[in-house]
């Protein structure tokens, strides 16, 4: 196949919508501009109609957990396990354009990329500055029930403020008609409640959106149960607004790229990684060079990656029924992507591996990361919690017992 011109890749995408595409394999819900669901590559449940590490935004796509995205063709190799060419004649080949047209085209898509790429930031700085209005105007946790459920957990929120609390978080899902703009949707809310909040900071050290957790003290573990009242489905009490790639969640410690801690601890939830902090306060740890960090995501902990491999027992059938091993984002780190910032004065890194995650995934996470920030003077080390469990869980037995 000779090398395809930029306006055949653009007649392909738009003759084959990806979120049209990805719909053959997984159900896409709405929310706010895009269309979030289960992920077609690495989902156990391809069914799910909670689940959200999937996103499809205008003609690109990307998965939290793969660490991975693109257009529609990047989807058909990923999801099909076919090459470039394959995954092209898979979605009926290129047209052939004359010089013309080529130039037309080219005109065409440059003026489309520069509109888009205007609306989008336009559109990411309010969401932005959105955000940081909520966060700003949220209330100290102490007295909070967000403050209680972290008591549930076992948990003692962390200093300086790190985590705050709102009464009232409304909770959105999927969209109804607009009675102010007739033909027109919004937002659904479902549910509305206290939540937890947290500041996600960006690979620039800047605000980039927000963690939040909506709690309720009543429940099993202290997190809302929130059903979507279409289906009857329990949604996850977590979501994340805003822009959480190759960003983080400070949780203690001295912060910001001026700081300069000697050890930073980083896993991928914020009760897993307040878990371990508690547990090294309870034995006269001194702390006051160590930062404690969420990744929020799989895919941020390792950063992106610049390739994958097969699982090795996970398989999916391919379109001649052949079972054929899946897929998944590997261990080699694609440096050329921001991945969480790492200050110089750094000479050990603990990453946690939560047990009741999927293993191999997390163990390529692990080695991405070990990867990505690894230079001289620098000490990488995995801490994994028992297999069925966490580091919360570790520590609720603790507290129990």
């Amino acid at each position: 196949m000779a090398r395809l011109s930029e306006a055949q890749l653009d007649e392909i995408r738009a003759r084959h919508p990806v979120a049209e595409v990805a719909g053959r394999w997984v159900t896409l819900r709405r929310s706010g501009s895009k269309l979030i669901g289960p992920c077609p590559i690495c989902s156990d449940n391809r069914q799910s109609r909670t689940a959200g590490r999937f996103e499809v935004d205008g003609d690109r796509w990307v998965c939290a957990v793969c660490a991975d995205g693109g257009d529609v063709i990047r989807l058909v190799q990923r999801v099909q396990g076919l090459d470039f060419r394959a995954a092209v004649a898979c979605l009926g080949g290129a047209e052939v354009l004359d010089p013309e047209e080529e130039r037309r085209r080219q005109v065409e898509r440059e003026r489309r990329r520069a509109r888009r790429e205007r609306t989008a930031a336009i559109m990411r700085e309010r969401e932005r500055e959105r955000l940081f209005r909520l966060w700003q105007g949220a209330e100290p946790i102490r007295g909070t029930a967000a403050e209680e459920y972290l008591r549930l957990r076992g948990l003692r929120p962390p200093p300086d403020g790190r985590l705050r609390a709102a009464r009232e978080m409304p909770y959105y899902h999927g969209e109804e008609p607009d009675p102010r703009r007739p033909g027109k949707t919004r937002q659904r809310v479902i549910y509305t409640g206290p939540a937890m909040l947290a500041g996600i900071v960006g690979p620039d050290w800047r605000f980039a959106g927000l963690h939040i957790t909506w709690v309720d003290p009543s429940q099993p573990k202290g997190k809302a149960l929130i059903v979507d009242p279409q289906t009857g489905e329990t949604l996850p009490a977590k979501k994340v607004r805003g822009s959480k790639r190759g960003g983080h969640i400070h949780l203690a410690g001295p912060f910001g790229p001026q700081a300069r801690p000697r050890r930073v601890i980083r896993g991928e939830g914020i009760e897993t990684v307040l878990s371990v902090r508690q547990a090294l306060l309870a034995q006269g740890a001194d702390l006051s060079a160590t930062v404690f960090q969420s990744s929020i995501d799989l895919g941020n902990l390792g950063g992106q990656h610049a390739g994958t491999v097969p699982h090795p027992t996970l398989t999916r059938a391919d379109r001649a029924g052949r079972e054929r091993s899946v897929l998944v984002p590997g261990p080699v780190p694609d440096m050329s992507q921001p991945g969480i910032p790492l200050q110089d004065s750094v000479t050990e890194l603990v990453q946690l591996g939560d047990g009741d995650s999927e293993r191999f995934l997390t163990e390529c996470a692990l080695l991405r990361g070990a990867a990505r920030y690894a230079r001289p003077g620098l000490t990488i080390r995995n801490a994994w919690a028992p297999e069925g469990a966490d580091f919360n869980d570790l520590l609720l037995e603790e507290v129990a017992g």
